[in-house]
């Protein structure tokens, strides 16, 4: 048989347990200030590194950040926001301010519920954390104003726990790549996006479908798929990596970036914070140059020796 992404990835929802013991779990973020990064068991699931005072608002699910129930963590990473600066030559550059300003604020709340299969909301079972991150009086003015304020860097953590029915592997038996040297794990790592970005610019998906075939079967299970969900994800699969009219940037100036307790390994930009460093361009319906990226994370599974997809 011809393999194809479809036939490779439509039918995961056939293998999906636990269906009716299903419990998403949402984290609801709200950012006012600053950037972020927002961790699940070192995982991360939400970040925005960008220009301005404005405030975010955002809801995400996280189930794919759990491996099993029980004990989770939770983290938020607080920095400074960024300013344009020109720069030399011409040109502008994302800079980021010295310091956490004092308008900054963080609340993370973290909820599991159980949808429809028409998407709404079935049943809630409680709020398992609610964080907001500490404000003081201003001395000065009498306003409240974030409490680490004038520090560059701020970092707030807890625990909670999950009634997921699942167990994946995830990368928790995964070997521990801090103790890999950086330059052999660098190399073996550009080899690995090499090859997509070559998978990429030939539209290759059916290599990549393989290639990440593993995620995708955790993905379906901790979401807990269902022939919709899982017929919307393929749909997503192909035109995200099939994307018509991509041209893809070369990859350079990056940095690995581990998570997962070292475990997991990434390659971002050391130019635009935050982004991965496998990118392209297209232009859209309306004419405009949109930026399109993809995020891959590696991990080696134990007693293996090469990089596989796991997120």
């Amino acid at each position: 048989m011809n393999d194809n992404a479809t036939e490779i990835l439509g039918s995961l929802y056939k293998d999906v347990k636990y269906y009716d013991q299903r419990i998403n779990y949402h984290a609801d973020i709200f950012i006012g200030g600053c950037n972020y990064e927002v961790l699940i068991n070192d995982f991360p699931v939400d970040s925005h590194f960008g220009l301005g005072d404005g405030a975010m608002n955002t809801s995400i699910p996280i189930n794919t950040a759990i491996l099993h129930k029980g004990e989770q963590t939770w983290k938020i990473r607080v920095y400074p926001v960024h300013d344009n600066k020109e720069m030399n030559g011409g040109g502008t550059a994302m800079i980021a301010r010295p310091a956490i300003q004092d308008g900054a604020r963080v609340e993370i709340k973290i909820e599991g519920v159980r949808f429809k299969e028409n998407g709404s909301l079935e049943k809630s079972f409680g709020r398992v954390v609610d964080f907001k991150a500490p404000t003081k009086k201003d001395d000065k003015t009498g306003k409240n104003i974030f409490a680490d304020a004038d520090k560059p860097y701020v970092e707030y953590s807890g625990t909670f726990n999950t009634e997921t029915p699942y167990s994946l592997s995830g990368w928790e038996k995964s070997e521990d790549l801090t103790k890999i040297d950086s330059t052999v794990l660098q190399k073996q790592l550009l080899k690995e996006y090499q090859k997509f970005h070559q998978w990429v610019q030939n539209k290759d998906i059916n290599d990549i479908a393989k290639a990440t075939l593993a995620e995708k079967k955790e993905y379906a299970q901790s979401l807990f798929f269902d022939k919709k969900d899982n017929d919307n994800m393929v749909n997503s699969f192909m035109k995200g990596w099939g994307q018509k009219g991509l041209t893809m940037y070369p990859i350079e100036n990056y940095k690995i970036k581990l998570y997962g307790d070292g475990k997991l390994a990434t390659l971002q930009r050391t130019d635009h914070v935050g982004d991965p460093v496998l990118a392209g361009w297209y232009m859209n319906e309306n004419n405009s140059r949109k930026l399109k990226t993809f995020t891959l994370y590696f991990h080696i599974p134990k007693g293996k020796k090469e990089l596989e997809v796991i997120r």
